[in-house]
């Protein structure tokens, strides 16, 4: 039988990039067989990927077209504008910059940065789902489709400082803390070269601190906190 796509329950027929392809491409270039890719998990041989559209390069986490593509095709730009934003300004960003988002996005900044907490709600619920972690998927699933937040999921935003960190893409493992067998916190880094994203779920979110500065739609803020990785 097919399996069920976890944000819908529709049949699932799609799958998610890890890394999203427009940030491949941006780093890499046309990925083929003359011009591969290679792909390294935790400490096992590199293997080689020959197209963008490579298993290798995908979550096997059910989802199904619609989910993965019509009803979350916005987030996914958003994420787009604001990773192109981010790379492209000037000055490079620095950890401790304060980065205006005016300009960003041609839809609205509000609209638009909502879209960037969805698209990585989606990613954060294929981890969880595809890693059996033991975090309710509900609330993802019913967030993405009402187009609202979650409430326990920040973002945070970080500049690579280490040169050969910047050369490659990367998702970490999904960290979690746990308190008496429950999982009350759990975060996981999203690296583009010189970019980065530090995706957080906590039952008690504390907003801010000296080294992490994390963001929430339900701030309205017009400009985000560059921290280091």
């Amino acid at each position: 039988p097919l399996m069920k796509c976890w944000i819908c329950g529709a049949n699932a027929d799609s799958d998610e990039h890890m890394i999203k392809a427009s940030d491949i491409r941006c780093m890499f270039g046309h990925i083929s067989q003359e011009h591969p890719l290679f792909r390294r998990v935790d400490d096992a041989r590199r293997e080689m990927v020959q197209g963008i559209r490579s298993k290798k390069l995908k979550f096997s986490t059910p989802l199904c077209s619609f989910c993965n593509n019509t009803r979350t095709q916005q987030n996914d730009q958003s994420w787009t504008s604001l990773c192109a934003f981010l790379k492209n300004r000037r000055p490079a960003i620095r950890p401790n910059t304060v980065v205006r988002l005016n300009g960003a996005f041609t839809d609205g900044l509000r609209k638009s940065m909502l879209g960037v907490h969805l698209y990585f709600l989606k990613l954060f619920g294929c981890l969880i789902v595809g890693n059996s972690i033991p975090i309710n998927i509900q609330p993802f699933a019913q967030s993405i489709l009402a187009g609202s937040a979650h409430p326990n999921v920040c973002l945070s935003f970080l500049a690579v400082s280490k040169s050969r960190l910047r050369e490659h893409a990367a998702i970490t493992p999904v960290y979690s803390v746990k308190l008496g067998g429950r999982i009350i916190a759990a975060n996981w880094f999203y690296c583009v070269g010189r970019i980065a994203v530090n995706v957080t779920y906590a039952e008690a979110i504390q907003k801010q601190s000296s080294h992490v500065h994390l963001w929430h739609p339900s701030s309205h803020a017009k400009s985000i906190i560059i921290d280091d990785i």
